[in-house]
């Protein structure tokens, strides 16, 4: 299935960028979970429906709960804000957690045969949509969204299952009233440099799906030793990518490896950070959205996940600094950059992201301590 899929996506979309480090978009889109693409096939034909009998089927339903990982609080509540101002009357409860306290919360609701959530949205890595795939954990839908999104996302999507809501960077963030941009690291490997011992932040990748997915990546491209290297240098390792926000901007530590939306979005608020995109690549990820086969508020979930798709949210995403699904938002980076013009590193597939993150996990707490 991985490479009848590779080759499906090297003819529909071509490489990004060119450059030393560039990998064409179908290798890191081959991270996708592949197992639910399989599922997806056998699923045959997935269901449509008419919008305003949609609309008018959830305002039967009650409130309904949003599991989300992939951005933060406030967008996740100006994503519910906005949802109820284009639908006054129904209501996005939003509970926002790292991806694997998310998974952990529906593991736990599945063994007790509670359904809490009817709507649940990652970051794709880790595997965790490949299980609930494989476990008949997922509605099937086809939001009519669906063929907005930018092409070069589209084929990302598993029809019917799986769709992309943004993608976010993860690069290395540095205190600018303690570092000058010219002594900054340059590539994720400077992070291992001596000079840096005691003055990094890094978060947890057992609860952050943007390090799980980091570590995933910087593990098959410089091998554990790196991380050993990393170890030596004393950084201060936290659950989450927020708590690494801030601990740099509080200069408790003067190095961080975080999304570049979340650092964005502190910039913007007045803090001093930089952020460096590396040149050995920085790592993609993608944020996806799914209904669950037991949603209390299934109707309210699908009309929820149009919503996901469409221009409104786009703008939402654009504006946290995370970059948008829909062409006709464009996110900037600091220097006037946009997605296609980042070196990015080599995804590595979600069927060997799966298989590879409990020993890489297990590697961290050894290295790590925690």
């Amino acid at each position: 299935m991985g490479s009848l899929y590779g080759s499906l996506l090297r003819k529909i979309i071509r490489p990004w960028h060119p450059g030393p480090f560039a990998v064409p978009i179908w290798r890191r889109l081959s991270s996708l979970p592949l197992v639910a693409l399989a599922v997806a096939l056998l699923h045959g034909t997935p269901v449509h429906a008419d919008l305003k009998a949609l609309e008018a089927a959830a305002r039967k339903e009650g409130p309904m709960t949003w599991y989300i990982s992939f951005y933060g609080q406030e967008p996740a509540d100006k994503v519910a804000a906005a949802f109820s101002s284009a639908y006054p009357g129904l209501t996005i409860i939003p509970i926002r957690t790292t991806t694997g306290a998310a998974f952990q919360r529906l593991t736990l609701d599945f063994k007790n045969n509670v359904a809490v959530a009817s709507v649940v949205s990652l970051s794709g890595v880790g595997g965790y949509y490949d299980v609930l795939m494989r476990d008949g954990r997922l509605d099937s839908y086809v939001p009519e969204t669906a063929d907005k999104v930018s092409p070069a996302m589209k084929p990302t999507i598993v029809p019917g299952y799986l769709y992309p809501i943004g993608a976010g960077l993860m690069a290395i963030t540095y205190n600018t009233a303690k570092i000058k941009p010219e002594d900054a690291p340059k590539t994720w490997k400077d992070l291992a440099d001596p000079k840096w011992q005691g003055k990094l932040a890094l978060s947890h990748p057992a609860f952050s799906g943007f390090d799980a997915a980091w570590v995933t990546v910087m593990a098959k491209q410089s091998g554990w030793p790196y991380f050993e290297s990393l170890a030596k240098n004393k950084p201060l390792v936290q659950r989450s990518t927020f708590d690494a926000l801030t601990a740099l901007n509080s200069g408790e530590r003067l190095l961080a490896t975080m999304p570049d939306g979340m650092a964005m979005d502190s910039i913007a608020k007045g803090n001093p950070l930089g952020i460096v995109y590396p040149a050995d690549g920085s790592v993609l990820i993608l944020g996806f959205t799914a209904i669950l086969k037991n949603a209390p508020q299934p109707n309210m979930a699908r009309l929820f996940t149009e919503f996901l798709l469409g221009l409104e949210h786009a703008k939402i995403v654009a504006a946290a600094r995370y970059h948008s699904v829909r062409p006709e938002i464009v996110t900037e980076t600091p220097g006037g950059k946009v997605l296609k013009d980042i070196v990015l590193a080599p995804m590595v597939p979600s069927a060997e992201a799966e298989k590879q993150l409990p020993k890489l996990l297990e590697n961290w707490r050894d290295t790590f301590g925690q």
